[in-house]
């Protein structure tokens, strides 16, 4: 073997060592972490516990009035001829014209 084949041979190995070891020393850390700070599982339960929040329903006419802008916008958008909500301008970068 060359001595630069071997050079790049070594320098290729010691970076993969340095790479998988740094990983595993990160997994490490994890799991000490995992078992120093546990998932706690009361939050949950005390949750379960208190009284179910009180639900409030939107009238049809609410939603229909919202549901009427949105279109209404995107009409509008489109007469003018602007393909999307950018701002207006001189702007091809989201275009394909």
């Amino acid at each position: 073997m060359s001595s630069d084949f071997a050079t790049g041979l070594m320098v290729s190995v010691v970076g993969l060592l340095i790479t998988f070891i740094a990983l595993g020393v990160f997994i490490g850390v994890i799991y000490l972490l995992k078992a120093l700070f546990p998932y706690k599982a009361e939050a949950e339960e005390e949750k379960e516990g208190e009284e179910a929040e009180e639900v409030v329903e939107i009238s049809s006419a609410e939603g229909e009035e919202e549901v009427a802008a949105a279109i209404a916008a995107v009409l509008y958008l489109k007469k003018e001829g602007r393909p999307s909500f950018e701002t207006p301008g001189k702007n091809t970068f989201w275009t394909a014209r």
